[in-house]
């Protein structure tokens, strides 16, 4: 699974950007911001879970708390010798 629900919620820093202080995927780098779904809805947490998994290359669900979202990120700013590690 690749699910990662940090005790902080994801911030944005730009469009499209995030920033999860609380997630050890990230570790503190920012993060693009591929998908989101309400938390409310009927086995939203499994489809973005889903989105995350197909997208690949060290995608994962971050919770954003205000805003009642999962928001499926895949971290920035990452080398070469990262690629393909969670």
């Amino acid at each position: 699974m690749t699910t990662v629900l940090p005790p902080s919620a994801s911030t944005s820093q730009a469009p499209g950007v995030n920033v999860a202080p609380g997630c050890k995927i990230c570790d503190g780098r920012p993060s693009l911001r591929l998908y989101e779904i309400s938390t409310g809805g009927p086995r939203s947490l499994q489809r973005a879970d889903a989105v995350a998994a197909e997208a690949g290359d060290g995608a994962h669900v971050h919770q954003s708390l205000p805003d009642d979202l999962y928001v499926v990120v895949r971290p920035g700013d990452r080398d070469d010798s990262e690629a393909g590690q969670p």
